[in-house]
């Protein structure tokens, strides 16, 4: 059974800054307001090479009609950057996996906090959580010991439940 890759705080896709892989011929750069600046000089510093490219900005809301066309236009082979807030990069990752892309063809760039979220197995519902080892289940008050592994199923990593002391 095959499961659609999924992003979260630990994904192998997420890296610190954009470096073009030289490998591809074409590059698709999807950004928000808070990658602008970070977005313009890498491109500046990439100008002198014959690198294909294409961005799209995203406004405070995404024109989901327009990333959908944007991304079903590329062409096999196209390395997709994203960069931008939690919320922007969710959306346009889930939308290119969608569109066909996989892991290895995309690089996401976080500006700000990520979110972690946690699969009660008690209550079975997923929910945002913090960084810390136990938490309790927003939905049923349980007491959970946060499993390192991420479901890509559940979408969130596992939560075991135990009585406190």
């Amino acid at each position: 059974m095959y499961n659609s890759p999924v992003l979260y705080d630990q994904s192998e896709t997420i890296k610190e800054t954009i470096t073009f892989n030289n490998k591809r011929k074409k590059h698709l750069i999807i950004y928000d307001q808070k990658a602008v600046s970070d977005v313009k000089q890498v491109l500046a510093a990439d100008s002198q090479e014959a690198l294909e490219y294409e961005h799209f900005e995203m406004g405070d809301s995404i024109n989901l009609q327009d990333l959908r066309t944007l991304l079903y236009s590329q062409k096999m082979g196209t390395h997709l950057y994203i960069a931008s807030d939690w919320d922007h990069a969710v959306t346009a990752f889930t939308e290119a996996i969608e569109a066909g892309f996989t892991e290895d063809e995309i690089q996401t760039i976080i500006y700000g906090p990520k979110r972690r979220y946690i699969y009660c197995m008690k209550c079975y519902q997923t929910s945002e959580t913090s960084y810390d080892d136990e938490v309790q289940c927003t939905h049923c008050d349980a007491y959970m010991e946060v499993g390192p592994f991420f479901s890509k199923v559940r979408k969130g990593y596992i939560g075991y439940p135990f009585i406190p002391n």
